[in-house]
């Protein structure tokens, strides 16, 4: 997903770079082609940025669905030690020396 993000990024930039390099020509000279470009790359940078939006909400849902039907196995019961009963603490040691 960072390669994602990063693409999108970097595509962003380009697109709006390029459509305020052609609003700036139209600013300028006035000509309408200049205009038709700065709305065509301004409306390709809002396409890259739902897309990749999409992609992100997509690629969890699709996980959400995998592990549904595919749920990782629950964890292995932890060892008990030598008289420890489930689910209570291990018993004191009453032949060990204190110090």
């Amino acid at each position: 997903m960072k390669w994602l993000f990063i693409t999108c990024a970097v595509l962003t930039l380009m697109t709006l770079g390029a459509s305020g390099l052609y609003w700036s020509v139209f600013i300028g000279t006035g000509e309408q082609v200049a205009r038709l470009r700065a709305v065509g790359f301004f409306r390709w940078t809002v396409v890259v940025l739902l897309a990749t939006f999409n992609i992100w909400i997509f690629t969890r849902v699709v996980a959400a669905i995998v592990d549904i039907w595919f749920p990782a196995p629950p964890a292995p019961p932890p060892a008990l030690i030598d008289g420890q009963l489930p689910g209570r603490p291990p018993p004191e040691e009453a032949t060990s020396p204190q110090n």
